[in-house]
């Protein structure tokens, strides 16, 4: 009897032990019976088992209200069809990438988070980041297969062959137009559109107040009411040189070869924009603003994000969609704005982060325009699940396919700044020449590839 006593509370202080071990390090709503599995060196989980009950999976993004409303509508949907993981959403615009460069320092940031082309490049290379290579390859959801993707939409998340994020979004530039304005002097975009096409339509549809356009006898440069096109260095100076077949960063990063012929062809057709008289001053855009300039009806033609839709808002005349103009030799090339969504190489749950990222990735993809899959990416699909739009699909997917984004590395954000301050500004604010600049400034981009 004594035997069969002890050998009772043996068995009882073994289940509080094991009662006891089952309910610490908890991350779910509810708790969970699995200890957290920690991200081992190669991105693997360090404990395989999943959690028998839903873990919160924090994601934090720079959504403002509106955006983030729309986000939590999906959110919602997602948390009440997963058994495995709860999203809880921290939006927060306001100086987003330094509060998350502070979290992700320590051991209190979020489980998946919203990063940038040039952040991500940093984060990738810096281990920040999850490697989440292998992942993808044994995952069977959509929005995990590679193929599906367009090629360039990986650039900035990938390093030495290894991703680190999905991307969300590819927003190409495109060209939006006033149609009216257009219509009324006789400009039409048609296949053959170049810049020699783009800066003769500028020039048409620079008007003063008498109702002349630039270059006509009596145009009175002093009372233009509308110009033909406005940059303030956006658009990027890049996708010109593009065009001319040029590059600003060598595909092996080792140089900044901005004083070929084909570089200085881009620079020197930006400066001709800026002198032609056909682009407001750079005082009359700060005054009156960039893109409400062209939303008055105070500029003709806009390059922007095909994400800004200004098809849609703009009320007082016809707004159209158009492809870039190509470059001198036909090359057409446009930027592509890259953001992604990346796990935290910290996150005590990677296999169930992942989970909530891949679900998420595809159910943004259906929201956002552009989605970086082709699947979903097509014209025929977009109108459909965007219907307001669906007379600016064609010219956006038809870029998607030569857009590029930027060459970004770790420091990219050091060559930038040498990039814009020593250069670009000097061009679009203080006249500068760019045969002068460039032979100046390229030993230091060079200097701060290395």
């Amino acid at each position: 009897m004594k035997r069969l006593c002890f050998l009772c509370t043996m068995l009882l202080a073994v289940a509080i032990l094991f009662t006891a071990c089952g309910t610490t390090g908890t991350t779910g709503t509810k708790g969970t019976s699995d200890t957290p599995g920690t991200a081992a060196p190669d991105g693997k989980s360090a404990a395989q088992g999943k959690p028998s009950e839903k873990v919160e999976v924090k994601l934090s993004t720079w959504a403002g209200s509106e955006e983030a409303a729309e986000l939590q509508e999906i959110i919602d949907r997602l948390n009440k069809s997963s058994d495995t993981y709860i999203i809880t959403q921290d939006s927060n615009p306001a100086d987003y990438e330094t509060r998350l460069t502070t979290q992700l320092s320590g051991n209190a940031g979020p489980d998946l988070f919203w990063v940038s082309a040039s952040r991500g490049a940093q984060f990738a290379a810096r281990g920040v980041m999850l490697d989440i290579t292998d992942r993808l390859s044994k995952s069977g959801k959509p929005a995990a297969n590679l193929d599906d993707y367009y090629d360039s939409a990986f650039g900035p998340f990938k390093v030495n062959g290894k991703i680190y994020a999905l991307p969300w979004i590819m927003q190409p530039v495109v060209l939006y137009v006033n149609q009216d304005a257009l219509d009324k002097a006789g400009v039409v975009i048609d296949e053959n559109w170049n810049w020699d096409r783009f800066m003769e339509a500028a020039k048409k549809l620079t008007m003063d107040k008498n109702g002349k356009s630039l270059g006509e006898s009596g145009f009175d440069k002093n009372n233009i009411v509308q110009w033909g096109f406005t940059l303030n260095g956006w658009p990027p100076v890049q996708m010109f040189i593009w065009q001319a077949g040029g590059e600003v960063i060598a595909e092996d990063f080792s140089s900044s070869p901005i004083d070929t012929p084909e570089a200085l062809m881009g620079f020197n057709f930006y400066r001709e924009l800026l002198d032609s008289g056909v682009v407001p001053s750079q005082q009359t855009i700060r005054d009156r603003g960039f893109d409400q300039m062209f939303r008055d009806g105070q500029v003709a033609m806009f390059m922007g994000g095909a994400a800004d839709s200004l098809d849609t808002k703009v009320e007082n005349f016809k707004c159209v969609v158009r492809e870039v103009p190509a470059g001198p030799t036909g090359i057409k090339a446009t930027f592509v704005d890259l953001l992604g969504m990346g796990i935290n190489s910290k996150t005590k749950y990677p296999d169930v982060a992942f989970e909530a990222l891949v679900d998420l990735a595809e159910e943004i993809h259906k929201w956002k325009v552009m989605p970086p899959r082709k699947s979903i990416g097509s014209a025929e699909n977009m109108q459909s699940l965007h219907p307001e739009r669906k007379d600016a699909f064609p010219a956006i997917v038809n870029s998607l396919e030569y857009s590029r984004p930027y060459r970004f590395y770790q420091d990219y954000p050091d060559w930038d700044t040498v990039f814009w301050n020593q250069l670009m500004d000097p061009i679009v604010n203080n006249n500068g020449k760019p045969e002068e600049l460039v032979p100046k400034v390229k030993p230091l981009l060079d200097e701060a590839l290395k």
